[in-house]
């Protein structure tokens, strides 16, 4: 039996998505509700340089995955993004899609209503109608896949999503990827150890790949970081930020779960710690 490829699908529902959306909200009035943002947080400014812990966490709101089924499906968006803010996260990213993921652009819309931190649209963009969507929707920075997207197409929804006036974190797996990454001079690259056409994960492959990054670009690992060790061990390989989904949502306390991970930092205390 073939293993599934889940990047597949989900590329092909996104495509139907996007035919259905475009017949609601036509592109030219995403377009206009987008450029009428001007209160964009900086994700880039949060995660530029090491927080005082010495770690900067990016908290997921995440209900679900394809590979993992329910995993919080009760998950309330803004109760979850306010306790994320309160664990000394410095960003919160928000799964918008909704067959494989269970999440929607309302979520991440109330997500950021409720805290004070940048918000990463984490989406399988690929179209400029997306990037319109997202910010129109109130997202601070969105995705952008390498994988997905032809070296063309990328530079176009960078440049695009740079014009509006949102970061994006530039997704990467293999070195391959890296190499297009660097052609594309985007600031922030996102690392991910889960191989999205498999969803296997090593935590290996980010501390792997940092080192085919040019000069100047900021990067994030993100995929099975579930403990200080984890954090530890990036660190040495000159990673500071940090996009952790699953482990965060499955604690039964994620403010101090959060607060734990960033103790995998240089031992200065992170901010807030204390009593929960």
């Amino acid at each position: 039996m073939m293993p599934i490829d889940f990047l597949t699908q989900i590329v092909k529902q996104k495509e139907r998505e996007i035919f259905q959306a475009r017949k609601v909200v036509s592109e030219e009035r995403a377009a206009e509700l987008a450029r009428q943002r001007s209160d964009f947080r900086s994700l880039y400014g949060a995660l530029s340089l090491p927080g005082a812990s010495g770690v900067n966490i990016v908290a997921e709101i995440k209900r679900a995955s394809p590979s993992r089924g329910d995993i919080a499906p009760d998950l309330d968006a803004p109760r979850t993004a306010l306790q994320y803010e309160k664990g000394g996260a410095v960003a919160v990213s928000v799964l918008t899609d909704p067959t494989y993921f269970k999440g929607s652009l309302d979520d991440l819309t109330a997500a950021r209503s409720a805290c004070t931190l940048p918000v990463l649209r984490k989406e399988f963009i690929i179209s400029s109608y997306q990037v319109y969507e997202a910010a129109a929707a109130g997202a601070d920075a969105i995705l952008l896949i390498a994988r997905i997207l032809s070296p063309k197409k990328l530079n176009r929804l960078y440049t695009l999503c740079r014009e509006l006036g949102m970061d994006a974190l530039v997704e990467i797996h293999t070195p391959e990827d890296a190499r297009t990454v660097v052609a594309s001079g985007a600031r922030l690259v996102g690392i991910n150890n889960r191989n999205l056409s498999t969803f296997k994960t090593d935590i290996a492959i980010a501390m792997d790949l940092v080192a085919r990054l040019a000069p100047g670009q900021v990067p994030v690992a993100a995929s099975g970081i579930s403990s200080p060790t984890d954090i530890q061990k990036n660190l040495k390989a000159g990673i500071f930020n940090f996009l952790v989904g699953e482990s965060i949502v499955r604690s039964d306390d994620p403010v101090r779960f959060i607060r734990t991970l960033m103790g995998g930092g240089s031992g200065v205390p992170s901010p807030g710690n204390g009593a929960v």
